[in-house]
């Protein structure tokens, strides 16, 4: 056996030695992994690590004992299992970052919408006191006129106390539609036919006047949830409209991936430096007793559109008419 023979053998028990310490270093990677799927690939690799530690032993005592046409073969062996475990080292860790990635991901998200619950109800919480505080007041006012014997304001007090109570159970009924909002069954929505029908629950041309602009599309998603989206679009245009006649039209344009949907009005308009707050929820930009808004309609509408992977925008100069445009996926 010559010298350099002994420096081959020295060389393939050192590389023996690193993979095991490459083993055992993977002990500490199972730790690390957050669940049994990953373990389960980098255990399949250690295996190859012990595998590989007997191949390295094997040639090492093939090059001491001289046996030369066994090494030739052997060594053949070892580079083709030395390009499959990179392959498989590469390919465990991509795995790995990956699934680390979502992760945390969902990670984010979950503390993110725990974020979102927390705000939602200590808004809500503001939200409906609010009544319950002015129909206490108004209460206290009602005792004191009548001890007082003056009833000329108890029944001013009245009606707004039933106004108050209006908005209670309208805010009840949005955070209970709001809160529902979840997973969708989606189906064919003719929107032609949904616009129509909502258009029968304002019967009187001479205060709502509806026009519609070519054919609107059929698209998919859940009817009951669109059905929201559509009503609380009209409904807002009519609320909060301060002209004679409410006009209403609504109108579609095909785009390469989605429909664009435009519901406009001849209304007040919305300024600019508004047109974010007003999908925020519990947000209104009139007084609440004016009109009993609970400010949760477009935090509705915009929470249904995203679910339905879609999104709307609001396009006025808030000085004459509100354009509300959908952006609506043409597949799900």
């Amino acid at each position: 056996m010559y010298f350099s023979d002994y420096i081959i053998a020295a060389l393939i028990l050192l590389g023996a030695f690193i993979m095991l310490m490459s083993a055992s270093y993977t002990q500490k990677i199972f730790n690390i992994l957050p669940n049994s799927e990953l373990r389960g690939n980098w255990k399949k690799l250690r295996i190859l690590m012990f595998v590989f530690l007997v191949g390295y032993l094997a040639v090492a005592t093939v090059v001491i004992l001289g046996k030369t046409e066994l090494l030739a073969f052997l060594s053949g062996v070892i580079f083709l299992m030395g390009s499959l475990f990179v392959f498989l080292v590469v390919r465990t860790g991509l795995d790995s970052f990956e699934r680390l990635k979502e992760l945390n991901k969902n990670l984010d998200n979950t503390e993110l919408k725990n974020k979102e619950l927390e705000q939602f109800a200590y808004i809500t919480s503001h939200d409906l006191k609010t009544p319950i505080r002015g129909i206490s007041s108004l209460a206290s006012f009602i005792k004191e006129d009548l001890e007082a014997g003056e009833t000329d304001d108890v029944y001013d007090h009245l009606d707004k106390m039933q106004g108050r109570v209006k908005r209670l159970e309208s805010l009840i009924d949005g955070i209970l539609h709001y809160s529902k909002i979840g997973k969708i069954n989606p189906e064919a929505v003719d929107m032609n036919k949904m616009i129509r029908g909502e258009a029968r629950n304002y019967q009187d041309p001479t205060k709502v006047k509806f026009i519609t602009k070519g054919t609107l599309p059929t698209v998919n998603g859940d009817k009951i949830q669109l059905s929201q989206v559509v009503a609380n679009l009209i409904s807002n245009s009519v609320k909060y409209n301060d002209k004679e006649v409410c006009e209403i039209t609504i109108s579609s344009e095909e785009k390469s991936r989605f429909h664009e949907i435009t519901f406009a009005d001849t209304g007040p308009g919305i300024e600019p430096k508004y047109h974010q707050k007003i999908f925020e929820v519990f947000q209104t930009l009139s007084e609440q007793d004016m009109y009993e808004s609970t400010g949760l309609g477009l935090s509705i509408v915009k929470k249904i559109l995203e679910k339905h992977q879609g999104d709307i925008r609001v396009v006025s100069d808030g000085k004459l008419g509100t354009a509300f445009v959908i952006s609506y996926p043409k597949t799900l």
